[in-house]
């Protein structure tokens, strides 16, 4: 399943602009970088487990020239983390998530279907 993010453009890089923008339980786990005074783009992902095809598929619907762009979400596999540092991409994350895209789509195709 591909998440896709809601886009906020040019969202200054203090706390309570980013709290309004990715919301609080989020924002926890962001720490001002003094290097960015504003973010061009935040990505907020829905609740889930984003992947690297998600990630890919966003920053490619962003034209460039970009500036810093912020992603933010629950989880990330390791293909959708290294895409982000890739691209300069700073991430929030709820919680570290060590899967790869292939074991995370081999964990839900095993899955039995309801009905």
């Amino acid at each position: 399943m591909t998440l896709k993010p809601s886009v906020i453009c040019n969202v200054p890089a203090d706390v309570s602009s980013i709290k309004k923008a990715i919301g609080p339980k989020l924002a926890k786990q962001y720490s001002a970088n003094p290097k960015v005074p504003k973010y061009a783009f935040v990505l907020k992902f829905p609740d889930g487990v984003v992947t690297g095809r998600a990630v890919s598929h966003a920053l490619g619907k962003i034209s460039t020239p970009r500036g810093p762009i912020l992603l933010a979400g629950q989880h990330f596999t390791v293909e959708a983390m290294g895409l982000a540092k890739a691209e300069g991409c700073e991430v929030i994350a709820i919680h570290e998530f060590f899967w790869t895209d292939a074991a995370y789509a081999d964990r839900w195709s095993d899955r039995p279907l309801k009905g």
